[in-house]
C-alpha cells in the first residue's frame, strides 16, 4: 500500500488539474492574507477570516482533488486493475484517497501557521483547532468521494462538485445573519460545524442564545459523514459508470 500512495502523491501535482487546487489554491489564499489589506487586530475577527478560508481551501482543493482522483482513476480502470493486485480493497481506497488527505492537512497547517507568523494571534484553544481541521479535511474527503460516486467522467465533475461548494461557502453567509433562522440552516451546511471549531480555536465561534453551539457542530459534521458514507455504500463502483 505505501507504494501505492508514493504514485498516487505523484500524479496529484503531475495532473494539471489536481496540481493547481494542490498548489495554486494554497497559495492564492496565503497572497490575499499577506496582500488583502489591513490585518485585522481583533483575535475573533482573524478567527473568523481564518475560519473562512480554511473552509474555502478544503472545498476547492480537497473535496475537489478527492472528487477529480477517484472519478479518474475509476473511469481509467485503474481502480479495477488494482483490484486483480494483492492489495485487498481497503487498501486500494485507502491508497488512494490517503495522499489527498495528507495534503489536505498540509495544506491547511502550512496556511494557519504562515497566518501567525504574519500577525494572527496564536490559538487560545487549540483543542478546537485541532478537531476543526481535522473534522474539515474529513468532510471534504468524504462528499469528494461520494460525489464521484455519481460522476459518471472527470469533465463531469465540474457539475456534480458545484452544489456542494456553493453550499459550503452559502454557510459562510448565512452564519454571518443576524437571524437565528440562518445561523442554524448555515450550521446544517457541509463544513460550516468544523470551521466553526477552527473559528473557536480564536475564541471567534458562533454563539447562539440559550443553544449549545459546539453539539450542534457535531451534530451536523455527523450528518455529512452518513450522508456521505450512505452515498459511498450505496454507489460506488469499481469500474467506470456508462
Amino acid at each position: 500500500m505505501g507504494h501505492l500512495l508514493l504514485i498516487e502523491l505523484r500524479l496529484l501535482l503531475r495532473k494539471r488539474i489536481t496540481a493547481f487546487s494542490v498548489v495554486v489554491v494554497p497559495v492564492g489564499l496565503t497572497a490575499m492574507t499577506l496582500f488583502g489589506g489591513a490585518r485585522p487586530a481583533d483575535p475573533a475577527e482573524w478567527g473568523r477570516m481564518l475560519a473562512s478560508n480554511v473552509l474555502l481551501l478544503s472545498m476547492l482543493s480537497t473535496y475537489l482533488v478527492s472528487l477529480t482522483v477517484f472519478t479518474a482513476r475509476r473511469q481509467s480502470l485503474v481502480l479495477k486493475r488494482l483490484r486483480t493486485s494483492s492489495l485487498s480493497d481497503p487498501a486500494i481506497f485507502a491508497g488512494v484517497v490517503g495522499p489527498v488527505v495528507l495534503v489536505g492537512f498540509a495544506q491547511v497547517a502550512v496556511y494557519l501557521v504562515f497566518c501567525v507568523a504574519v500577525g494572527a494571534p496564536a490559538p487560545v484553544a487549540p483543542g478546537f483547532l485541532v478537531a476543526g481541521v481535522v473534522l474539515c479535511v474529513a468532510v471534504a474527503t468524504a462528499l469528494g468521494v461520494a460525489t464521484a460516486c455519481l460522476s459518471r467522467s472527470v469533465e463531469a465533475t465540474q457539475v456534480t462538485g458545484a452544489p456542494v461548494v456553493m453550499a459550503a461557502v452559502a454557510g459562510i453567509f448565512l452564519t454571518a445573519s443576524d437571524s437565528t433562522a440562518a445561523v442554524v440552516s448555515g450550521l446544517a451546511l457541509p463544513l460550516t460545524g468544523p470551521v466553526d471549531l477552527v473559528a473557536r480555536g480564536w475564541s471567534a465561534g458562533l454563539v447562539l442564545a440559550d443553544v449549545p453551539v459546539v453539539p450542534l457542530d457535531l451534530a451536523a459534521t455527523l450528518l455529512w459523514l452518513v450522508i456521505a458514507g450512505v452515498v459511498v455504500s450505496r454507489a460506488f463502483r469499481w469500474e467506470p459508470r456508462s
